[in-house]
């Protein structure tokens, strides 16, 4: 594997578990009163869940037998 590869590989797992572990928002709700509801939306979600799947199927064919 290239360097570079690998170097994005280690920086987008690093983003996407911290992503997921951390619970980032995209999403907030005016709650009167000065109070602010954040959470995450299904898409975003979904694309945390995408994201993991599509490195744990990398790391997967990497470990594997060319």
């Amino acid at each position: 594997m290239k360097d570079g590869f690998l170097k994005f590989h280690g920086a987008a797992r690093a983003l996407i578990m911290y992503v997921d572990r951390e619970y980032v928002f995209d999403r907030s709700a005016d709650m009167g009163c000065g109070g602010l509801d954040a959470y995450q939306s299904d898409e975003f979600r979904d694309l945390i869940a995408e994201a993991k799947k599509a490195l744990d199927d990398l790391e997967a064919e990497m470990k594997s037998p060319s």
